[in-house]
C-alpha cells in the first residue's frame, strides 16, 4: 500500500475512524462512513480528530459515491448481512470499488474456527456463513487475495473476462442499461451486478497511475463529461493553483495547522482541493446531483468527495468543519435553493470562528453579506485574483457568540 496504487479508501464501519487516522500517514486518503446508532456520533469523533467521515448507512439506497471510485473498501466487525438480501449490500461494494480494487474483512465469519465462541452462535452457522460469503464474492468475480489470523482480502476482478463468462441466469444477474452505474443520489439498491464498462481501460487499480503522479494526470473517465478534454483540464488545473495562491493572501489561516477539515461545495474536477495538496488539510469535494457528473473523474485524481443537493442538509454533524469554499453555487443553484436556507446549513457545520471562501457573481455577494450579518459572521468583500467587476470574493468567519439570558427567570 506504500507504494502510491491504494489512494482511496472506504470504511463501512467506521467506529472512530482509527483505520482512516492510520492510512493517512501511508497516504492513503479514506472516508468513514457510520450511522448514529447505539455506538452514539462515531463520525462527529472522526471528524474531531480531522480525518474524512460522513454520515451513512448501507440500507436501501445507493452510498452517494459514483462507480468505480475507491481502491479500497473495509469493514471491521460492523455486522452487515452481507449474503442476505440477495447479497445487495455486497453489491454495493462491488459497484464502488475500481476494477483491481481490494475488499477487506476482519470479524464474522472470518477466522471462525478459533473466533465463533464470542459471537454467540455455533461452529455450524458460521461455516455455513463463510461459505455463502466464499459464493457470493466468487459470483461477483472477487478473488481471494490473501487471508491471514482474522483478516481476509479479496480483490475484484482487474477486467471484464470473468463477467462475460457469467451465465445470464445466474445469481445475481448482470445489471441492465435502465440504470446508470453512477447514479447514486435516492437510487434504490438493487440485487444485480454493476460491470464496469470494458472502454476505460486505464481506470483499473493497475493501470491508473499510481499516487502522487495520478493527481495532475488526465483522468481517462473525462470523456464522460459534457466538454470535457485535456485542455478544459489542464486549464481547471492552473486556474486553481492562481486561485489557492490569492486565498492565502486573502486568509492568512489557509495553509496552516488552523484549518484541517475542509469543504469544497461545488467543485468540477477537484481544482480547489489538488492546489492544497500540499497544506495540513483534507477536502470534501462536493457536486451537485443536479450538475454534471465529475465526481468519477475527481475520485480517479486520488482525490474524494460526494454528491449532495444543497437543497437538503448535508450528511453530518454541527460545527464540523473548519473552512467551506463555493464557486458560483448560488448562481447555479439560486432558481432551486433559497440562499438563506444554504447559508444556514453552511452556518450549522461550519466550527466557530471556522472561514467561509465564497466566490459569487457580485449580484449575489451583498445579498449574501446581510444574511451573514444576521448569522454574526464576520465579512469583508475582496476581489478576484484577476481584479473581475463581475465578480467577487466574500471572506467569513463565524464568531462564537452565546444567546443572551437577558429577562429570563
Amino acid at each position: 500500500m506504500k507504494d502510491g496504487t491504494v489512494r482511496t479508501a472506504i470504511d463501512t464501519g467506521c467506529g472512530v475512524a482509527s483505520w482512516g487516522g492510520d492510512l493517512l500517514d501511508r497516504g492513503i486518503l479514506t472516508v468513514s462512513l457510520a450511522p448514529r446508532d447505539n455506538h452514539e456520533a462515531q463520525v462527529q469523533f472522526a471528524l474531531e480528530r480531522g480525518i474524512p467521515a460522513i454520515l451513512g448507512v448501507i440500507s436501501t439506497q445507493r452510498l452517494p459515491f459514483p462507480s468505480n471510485s475507491f481502491d479500497m473498501a473495509h469493514c471491521s466487525r460492523c455486522l452487515i448481512p452481507w449474503t442476505e438480501f440477495g447479497g445487495i449490500y455486497l453489491l454495493e461494494i462491488h459497484r464502488i470499488l475500481r476494477p483491481g480494487g481490494f475488499w477487506v474483512l476482519s470479524g464474522p465469519p472470518i477466522n471462525y474456527q478459533r473466533r465463533w465462541r464470542g459471537w454467540n452462535t455455533t461452529m455450524e452457522e458460521q461455516r455455513s456463513d463463510y461459505k455463502k460469503l466464499e459464493e457470493l464474492l466468487k459470483s461477483l468475480c472477487f478473488k481471494m487475495y490473501n487471508k491471514k489470523g482474522d483478516i481476509a482480502v479479496w480483490q475484484k476482478s482487474l477486467d471484464n473476462n470473468c463477467y462475460s463468462k457469467l451465465a445470464r441466469d445466474t445469481y445475481p444477474p448482470k445489471c441492465d442499461d435502465s440504470l446508470e452505474p453512477d447514479s447514486a443520489w435516492y437510487t434504490p439498491l438493487r440485487a444485480c451486478i454493476v460491470v464496469p464498462d470494458s472502454k476505460f481501460k486505464k481506470s483499473g487499480l493497475t493501470s491508473i497511475p499510481k499516487w502522487p503522479e495520478r493527481l495532475h494526470t488526465m483522468p481517462e473517465r473525462i470523456s464522460m463529461v459534457h466538454r470535457g478534454s485535456a485542455s478544459s483540464f489542464k486549464h481547471d488545473d492552473n486556474m486553481w493553483k492562481k486561485r489557492i495562491e490569492h486565498y492565502k493572501k486573502l486568509l492568512p489561516d489557509l495553509g496552516t495547522d488552523k484549518i484541517r477539515n475542509v469543504m469544497d461545495m461545488n467543485t468540477v474536477y477537484g481544482g480547489f482541493a489538488a492546489a492544497l495538496i500540499n497544506d495540513p488539510v483534507w477536502v470534501m469535494n462536493v457536486v451537485s446531483s443536479y450538475a454534471t457528473n465529475t465526481l468519477p473523474v475527481v475520485y480517479d485524481r486520488g482525490l474524494i468527495g460526494t454528491f449532495h443537493d444543497w437543497c437538503e442538509a448535508f450528511s453530518t454533524y454541527p460545527r464540523t468543519y473548519d473552512l467551506l469554499h463555493l464557486d458560483a453555487l448560488f448562481t447555479a443553484e439560486s432558481h432551486r435553493c433559497e440562499m438563506k436556507y444554504v447559508l444556514l446549513e453552511m452556518d450549522r457545520i461550519l466550527r466557530p470562528n471556522g472561514h467561509v471562501i465564497i466566490r459569487e457573481h457580485d449580484y449575489f455577494v451583498d445579498g449574501i453579506a446581510a444574511i451573514a450579518k444576521g448569522m454574526r459572521w464576520e465579512c469583508h468583500k475582496e476581489k478576484t485574483e484577476k481584479g473581475d467587476e463581475m465578480v467577487k470574493v466574500l471572506i467569513c468567519q463565524k464568531k462564537l457568540w452565546y444567546a443572551s439570558n437577558k429577562g429570563s427567570r
